[in-house]
């Protein structure tokens, strides 16, 4: 009898603890359930959040509200410290406030972010090209050819860099390049007029180093027209590249005007 109900008993508490390890279980399989859910929500929720304050930046930047755009992609940076077209945004941003050791600051630190870092350096080099620092915008525009070939303006601008710097043969490379790459920009013939300019300008230096004179083969009419052309040229290098997935093509492309 003793035996039977021990045999009892063992069943009993077998039932208990199995009841208390399917019990344990579910709440085990649900507080999982929760956890997963918060961790979900949090990061979606945080991304969502990060979404909102870019797409709000930039919708402030297009209708050209810049400071409140501004204020957006500072809050989205934050929350997306590794979200490189918040830097490349921000900096075009700043460069349209002319606060450009921000905007070079943002674009600098966006380089560590992307693959894509033509667009950084192209912008990078008109930001030290309105510092007057011409020398370290002709390097960020030789950055930006190497990265990107397609950004022809890239080489134009560089040769405007150089061309401040005195250093005419490097202009005319640099033009050149930019005429053999973007044959069908609507600059063609100007730039080729600035070009043969220059080749009289250096023609006549060496003429001069030599003790002899040579008047230029331009006459007064057309020099004037090859100076204003020069002047052109030089002041479209204020353009910032608008997207850093889309290069310009020439002259005429969209571009932030300064």
């Amino acid at each position: 009898m003793a035996h039977f109900y021990d045999t009892i008993n063992e069943i009993i508490w077998s039932k208990i603890i199995n009841r208390i390890i399917v019990v344990y279980m579910k709440r085990l399989q649900l507080t999982i359930l929760l956890s997963i859910f918060f961790i979900l929500t949090l990061f979606f929720g945080t991304y969502a959040a990060d979404n909102e304050l870019l797409d709000r930046g930039l919708s402030y930047y297009q209708n050209q509200e810049f400071v409140l755009a501004s204020a957006h992609f500072e809050e989205a940076k934050k929350i997306d410290p590794q979200n490189s077209k918040i830097y490349f945004y921000l900096g075009n941003t700043y460069y349209q406030l002319n606060e450009l050791d921000s905007a070079i600051v943002n674009y600098t630190q966006g380089l560590d972010y992307t693959d894509k870092k033509g667009h950084f350096f192209f912008n990078l080099g008109n930001c030290y090209f309105l510092k007057e620092n011409y020398e370290f915008a002709s390097e960020m525009y030789s950055q930006a050819a190497l990265y990107d070939s397609t950004i022809y303006d890239s080489y134009l601008n560089a040769g405007n860099a150089y061309y401040n710097t005195g250093d005419y043969a490097k202009t005319i490379i640099q033009w050149e390049t930019y005429l053999e790459k973007n044959p069908t920009t609507p600059q063609y013939k100007n730039i080729e007029k600035a070009i043969a300019y220059l080749r009289e300008e250096l023609e006549r230096s060496i003429k001069d180093l030599e003790g002899t004179d040579k008047e230029t083969g331009l006459d007064e009419d057309l020099l004037e027209d090859v100076l204003k052309d020069l002047n052109g040229l030089l002041n479209r290098t204020r353009n910032v590249l608008e997207t850093s997935e889309k290069p310009i093509d020439d002259l005429t492309s969209e571009g932030i005007e300064r």
